[in-house]
């Protein structure tokens, strides 16, 4: 197996990160929820800004050596409402990356690194239907399908993360005071 190092995208990975997009685009365009012309019409600085590390989103990278083979994007609402949930987007592995562990490397990495968000319980993510190496990728590390309609050709999957800890430590009272502090909103 190679050697691979996983670690957050900055804006000095920006050519790098934009070249790899498109190939995903150009590769499986019915993936990702924009187009070739679209994303390569798009200034540096724009990409440069997406890498930007925030509280909402992050964008990881697997190398071989000092090239990237992979990349995926962790990314959580605002809304207080939803802020247990993230959602895994932008997955891609370069074809010559693939069954040697990268996409695993990425999953296992975005999966640890939501497990340190206190208040995420859930990741979902979007899987073309007929994405086979992808859909048996998130099945071995824990994603299950989610239940609705799935949008046309496309699968939402889930994952329900551990949190014994937390479990373990949280008593009813503290259950009752969370819910007791919801409010209603007034019209």
């Amino acid at each position: 197996m190679l050697a691979f190092h996983v670690r957050p995208l900055t804006a000095d990975d920006t050519p790098a990160y934009r070249a790899l997009r498109l190939a995903g685009i150009s590769e499986l365009p019915a993936t990702f929820c924009t187009t070739y012309a679209l994303e390569g019409s798009l200034p540096l600085a724009q990409i440069s800004q997406r890498l930007l590390v925030n509280r909402y989103q992050i964008i990881f990278g697997v190398f071989e050596n000092d090239r990237l083979v992979a990349m995926a994007g962790l990314r959580r609402e605002p809304i207080a409402v939803v802020h247990d949930k993230a959602s895994i987007w932008g997955v891609y592995v370069a074809p010559d990356a693939r069954g040697k562990g990268a996409g695993r490397l990425l999953l296992q990495t975005i999966i640890g690194h939501a497990c340190a968000i206190p208040e995420l319980a859930w990741l979902r993510l979007a899987v073309a239907q007929d994405n086979h190496a992808a859909l048996s990728l998130y099945l071995r590390c824990g994603f299950t399908l989610a239940e609705g309609a799935p949008p046309l050709g496309m699968l939402q999957m889930q994952l329900l993360l551990p949190r014994p800890a937390i479990a373990e430590t949280m008593s009813k009272s503290d259950v009752f005071m969370k819910i007791n502090g919801l409010r209603k909103v007034e019209k």
